[in-house]
């Protein structure tokens, strides 16, 4: 009796660890992949930021499905965490005129969006690298418009770089209320021509 209460008693902590895991293992993942659309008729590069995906590339990639379009993968996540990219994608203007971004949103199909909140880093000091993080994006709206913008200098002759932006992500997944699926969507950034 007195042995098998030893065995019973040095078992419980792998016991404990094993109940343990299961229950971290038991919070299913939501897998999120949006596409970026890159700018049609302008000059405007999308590039990769520093940040990496749990995969480990970065999370800006060219699309193999179609022409023009980028996909951002922000990984697989459950309910209940808090993720921050703080460099998730760079923003650059190659166009010889200044441009500023006016708008973000998401197609009618993208679903998981209200999971998101993305900010710009907006070029307060004119020295074409963004300075001043801006909500642009609050999990429901656009926080930018045409008189609350993203202003990127223009390039010095086409076929260089002008005006570079950071853009940050934060998602947060509630613990409850979640579906396990997996989201996905196309993102849209809307830039005008600027004459300052």
């Amino acid at each position: 009796m007195k042995k098998s209460r030893r065995i019973v008693l040095l078992l419980l902590p792998f016991l404990l660890a094993y109940v343990f895991q299961a229950t971290q293992y038991a919070r299913a993942p939501v897998k999120y992949g949006y596409f970026v659309v890159y700018a049609k008729n302008a000059d405007i590069a999308l590039r990769p930021g520093a940040d990496l995906g749990p995969n480990g590339e970065t999370l800006l990639q060219n699309s193999t499905a179609q022409e023009g379009l980028y996909n951002l993968t922000l990984g697989r996540w459950g309910p209940g965490y808090n993720v921050n990219y703080t460099d998730a994608f760079n923003v650059t203007n190659r166009e010889v005129f200044n441009i500023t971004m006016i708008g973000f949103n998401f197609t009618a199909d993208s679903n998981g969006q209200n999971y998101l909140k993305m900010y710009v880093l907006n070029d307060t000091d004119g020295d074409g690298y963004g300075n001043a993080e801006v909500l642009a994006w609050d999990g429901s709206t656009s926080s930018i418009n045409s008189t609350s913008y993203i202003f990127f200098l223009k390039a010095s002759s086409y076929g260089n770089d002008g005006g570079t932006s950071q853009v940050k992500i934060m998602i947060d997944i509630p613990e409850t209320g979640v579906t396990l699926q997996e989201y996905t969507g196309t993102l849209l950034m809307w830039f005008k021509s600027a004459s300052f």
